[in-house]
């Protein structure tokens, strides 16, 4: 199997991620066309149900094949990477299986409480998604494991691709062809929701047939082999923490979700006027309809631009694991600092800067992404620059957690996260009659901040090795606050001669060619490749 050093795998998986959003995007907009907001309502009630299970289920399953996988393939020992997959096939296809019937089992009493039960189809049409996400997830780490990425980033693509076609097609086609006893609506969610599921299905064949055309090509070097109970035990101690963890940071949306419109309704039952100006809502804007239309703005506006740039990043973190894994496991501590080092500091380039921009351009990437919603952009615009930040906080803390895994403290992320989310918590209760959305926002901004700090020492101190970052973190913050200058002067110049959408693109081009001189002048190439001709994977 050829091997990929940890930037070109990483780089491949951001690739990929970058294709399956672009798709997404252009799935979700004519998707929204053909339901209207109704049908929406019955898509989105169907992943309110698969979200929750994908997160008991799948999330931290790749990692959990990935490590041991790269332990093994680390000491040479192919026969026990293959061994890792046997298990982890049977295991998971019976945690996926059971992920599916308590999922269908739960979609008529999940579907009478949340929505109408008219999106009870759609529901019950996404349960199978469960049992394919596991079964893909497992091929995808074993790939991942042996520092091969190609694979998981063709799956990704294929199944974003298939998304596209099959969701829209199979919604256009019941919506025309639509069954008896359904409305348009129901028939039409349950396409798109069918599409998803067929995705998956797409998925999983796409990083299953290249394996089963290689199976003559790896040949099994001859070994003692442990016990299954203990490959089990093995995949258990990682997926549980990583699951337990997608809980925990699920729970900052919670508590968005149970604060913000409880303190925003008392708020505007106190005062309303004080209400509409702190929040800075247009008294377009109906009294019985501000404290949703506010939190809304928050969550549709704020949050959907926030978690961009750290769905990208979230692909080097992924990239890293299986590199340290196997340098870990020869003990070459050495080398896994190495990696430490290559992902913070490429992670620190991409999100520095957009942290900085986003911070002084929030109005302009608010109005390009949101053309003609000028009531929300205003009440969002104030919590978007809160957010910026915490947005860098936030793509710096995937690498580090995943580092953590990849040295065997699969324990330490849900700790951290546990302070973060206290803070979020107290946050949201004392900054929100302060700030208004502004305060949620700086909350959440506090809570990774406090997540990534001692992160950061602990790393430090698993690996016993100096990271040098300090220096690179400040010539990249120096450059950030350098790029965001730029952009924002050149913004303004720019909007007097152009329309808004030209002028924000050309603005953020003359921000990152101010970035990219300042990096070549500032950041030396040892922070980022040093020792990279060492820090190669070792895959069979």
């Amino acid at each position: 199997m050829k091997k990929q050093s940890f930037l070109t795998g990483s780089l491949l998986l951001t690739g990929s991620a970058l294709t399956a959003k672009v798709l997404g995007a252009l799935f979700k907009i004519p998707l929204t066309t053909l339901l209207g907001g109704t049908g929406m309502g019955y898509f989105s009630c169907a992943y309110g149900l698969f979200l929750p299970l994908y997160a008991i289920f799948v999330t931290g399953l790749s990692t959990a094949v990935a490590r041991p996988t790269a332990a093994f393939a680390g000491r040479g020992d192919t026969a026990g990477a293959q061994y890792v997959r046997t298990v982890a096939r049977r295991l998971f296809f019976c945690a996926g299986l059971a992920g599916t019937l308590l999922a269908a089992a739960l979609a008529k009493v999940f579907t009478r409480h949340t929505s109408s039960m008219e999106a009870y189809p759609a529901v019950l049409a996404i349960t199978p998604a469960v049992l394919l996400c596991c079964l893909t997830a497992v091929e995808r780490g074993y790939y991942e494991g042996l520092c091969s990425m190609t694979q998981t980033a063709v799956s990704q693509a294929a199944e974003a691709l298939a998304k596209l076609i099959c969701g829209l097609l199979l919604c256009r086609y019941l919506m025309t062809h639509c069954p008896p006893g359904m409305s348009r609506e129901t028939a039409g969610a349950l396409g798109a929701v069918l599409g998803v599921t067929v995705s998956t299905l797409a998925g999983y064949l796409c990083v299953l047939i290249p394996g089963l055309r290689r199976r003559k090509e790896i040949t099994a070097v001859p070994g003692t082999l442990p016990p299954r109970r203990d490959i089990r035990r093995m995949l258990l101690a990682v997926m549980i923490p990583a699951a337990m963890g997608a809980l925990v940071t699920n729970l900052t949306s919670l508590i968005d979700l149970v604060t913000v419109m409880r303190r925003f309704s008392a708020l505007l039952a106190a005062d309303p006027a004080g209400f509409y100006r702190g929040a800075a809502l247009s008294d377009s804007v109906p009294p019985e309809e501000a404290a949703a239309f506010v939190y809304g703005s928050f969550m549709g506006l704020s949050i959907t631009v926030f978690n961009l740039v750290p769905s990208l990043t979230n692909m080097l973190a992924r990239g890293v694991l299986p590199c340290t894994a196997q340098a870990w496991a020869r003990g070459d501590r050495l080398a896994a600092a190495g990696y430490a080092r290559q992902v913070l500091v490429l992670t620190g380039l991409v999100a520095i800067p957009s942290g900085c921009g986003i911070l002084v351009l929030a109005r302009g990437v608010l109005e390009f992404l949101f053309a003609g919603r000028e009531a929300e952009i205003h009440a969002a615009c104030a919590s978007l620059q809160w957010l910026a930040p915490g947005m860098v906080f936030l793509c710096l803390t995937f690498p580090v957690f995943s580092l953590l895994q990849a040295v065997g403290r699969e324990d330490l992320p849900v700790k951290l996260m546990l302070p973060g989310i206290a803070v979020k918590l107290a946050g949201n209760l004392l900054l929100i009659p302060l700030m208004y959305t502004a305060g949620a926002a700086l909350a959440t901004t506090l809570c990774y901040g406090v997540i990534l700090v001692p992160a950061l020492l602990c790393l430090r101190r698993e690996l016993r090795e100096p990271l040098h970052l300090w220096g690179s973190f400040a010539a990249e913050c120096y450059g950030g606050i350098m790029c965001a200058a730029a952009a924002w002067v050149s913004y303004g110049r720019l909007m007097e001669l152009l329309p808004q959408r030209a002028a924000l693109p050309a603005a953020v081009l003359c921000g990152a060619a101010v970035y990219v001189f300042i990096g070549c002048l500032t950041l030396h190439p040892s922070a980022l490749f040093r020792q990279h001709k060492k820090n190669r994977c070792t895959a069979p």
